[in-house]
């Protein structure tokens, strides 16, 4: 019965069509429109480990010293450009200046100085070489990388399979030489080894396309879900959470409160200092109330330089001590403009409490805000203000009639005919 073995030219005829076809797919992929991604070095690396097997194959035609450097020197570099590729995936920055040059250069040296010794033992060097050349891309993989995208994790596996085969490979050529007597040679040991470093090798490409787009999935959620300047949750996705929270605080017997915050006299900021100040004072503005809420509260940016709250499990006392240390960190803030100016900045804050049992709808709880907002601002501003039953009084008072005032608030009886979106644009003071 003949031994079982690997035809060596079928196998390096699929790995060439395997890197080939993951070639095409990574060039068709970053041609569209998500060309920031970093699946043209992936790509780079795909066409020099598709060169080098060629080259590798070509020896049957081809002198010895120019078919082995060529190939093992392309089939380095094409590896670099994987670890590339993960480096700025991964990092965000690029592989140092040293592994770039260094390993083809290692590569062809050691290919260099092998040529006159047996098969087996070239075979075992650069088996070692492209195996270690794989394990500054295991190393980030496993440790950032691994609490990235979860196809990250199928990646880092991949290669780590790809980077023991080919250390299995090198200890195999010494132990049995004589599977290693010609590159061409059918054999079972050299066969495998050979397969499963390379086709893992195509297998990490196909997961690192789909980390990408994952990535890609996520950034599109978040832009979706979140206010690309301030990092803040859109206004549709925090008067969602509005809602959830009142549900979940009428189950639980717990209140909640409704927060509005609005920068005072912001306009100025933007016409004295320029819309670029005004944007880093939003972000400022933002950076303050982030640090000082818990994990389950929520801030939203409701439009322009209004701001809301949402935050479960808090009655009157707690959200004003909140708000009011918001307050007195924002009056604290100094900031400069691009002609090194510096301003300030205040907040006026209305609140309004969902007690347990008090059965508010959203949109009536923004309104409670809404009106308290507009007390703060018409008693001078820097101020927070919680809605009473005075406030509820005043609820059908008209506007103030001044010139650039906004739309009217409607009185807290018309609560079912309101939603949100409009009840915001009321004719309180700037």
């Amino acid at each position: 019965m003949a031994p079982l073995s690997i035809h060596i030219p079928t196998l390096m005829l699929a790995l060439l069509s395997g890197f080939a076809m993951l070639g095409v797919q990574l060039w068709m992929a970053q041609r569209s429109k998500l060309r920031y991604l970093d699946l043209a070095v992936w790509t780079w690396g795909s066409w020099a480990l598709l060169g080098g097997f060629a080259m590798l194959s070509a020896r049957l035609v081809l002198p010895l010293w120019l078919s082995a450097l060529a190939g093992n020197g392309l089939i380095a570099l094409g590896i670099i450009f994987y670890n590339e590729a993960i480096h700025r995936h991964v990092l965000g920055r690029s592989l140092p200046r040293w592994l770039w040059w260094g390993a083809p250069a290692v590569s062809w040296a050691l290919t260099a100085a092998v040529l006159g010794a047996p098969l087996p033992v070239r075979t075992s060097i650069i088996s070692l070489l492209f195996g270690l050349l794989l394990c500054p891309a295991i190393v980030v993989l496993m440790t950032a990388g691994w609490r990235r995208e979860s196809s990250l994790r199928a990646v880092a596996l991949t290669l780590v399979a790809a980077a023991a085969s080919l250390f299995l490979r090198s200890i195999h050529a010494i132990v049995n030489p004589d599977d290693y007597r010609d590159l061409m040679q059918s054999s079972l040991g050299q066969g495998l080894t050979f397969l499963f470093s390379f086709i893992c090798l195509i297998g990490t490409g196909f997961g690192f396309v789909l980390a990408n787009f994952e990535r890609i999935a996520r950034h599109m959620e978040d832009m979706a879900s979140t206010d690309g300047l301030t990092g803040c949750l859109n206004r549709m996705t925090a008067d969602a959470l509005l809602r959830h929270e009142l549900e979940r605080g009428r189950r639980e017997g717990t209140p909640l409160a409704f927060v509005l915050l609005d920068l005072d006299h912001f306009k100025d900021v933007n016409d004295c200092h320029g819309h670029h100040a005004g944007d880093d004072a939003l972000r400022a503005f933002a950076a303050e109330v982030r640090a000082r809420l818990r994990g389950s509260d929520v801030v939203g940016r409701w439009g322009g330089e209004e701001f809301g709250l949402v935050l479960p499990a808090t009655d009157a006392p707690g959200a004003e001590r909140l708000v009011e240390a918001i307050r007195e960190a924002v009056s604290r803030l100094r900031l400069c403009d691009g002609e090194g100016r510096d301003f300030s900045m205040t907040v006026s804050a209305g609140i309004a409490i969902a007690e347990p049992g008090a059965n508010l709808s959203a949109d009536l709880l923004f309104m409670r805000a809404d009106r308290a907002l507009y007390v703060a601002k018409d008693g001078g501003r820097n101020r927070v203000q919680v809605h009473d039953e005075r406030i509820a009084e005043m609820a059908s008072m008209p506007p103030r009639a001044t010139a650039g005032d906004r739309a009217s608030t409607p009185p807290e009886g018309a609560a079912a005919e309101t939603s949100p979106t409009t009840s915001m644009d009321t004719g309180r003071p700037a």
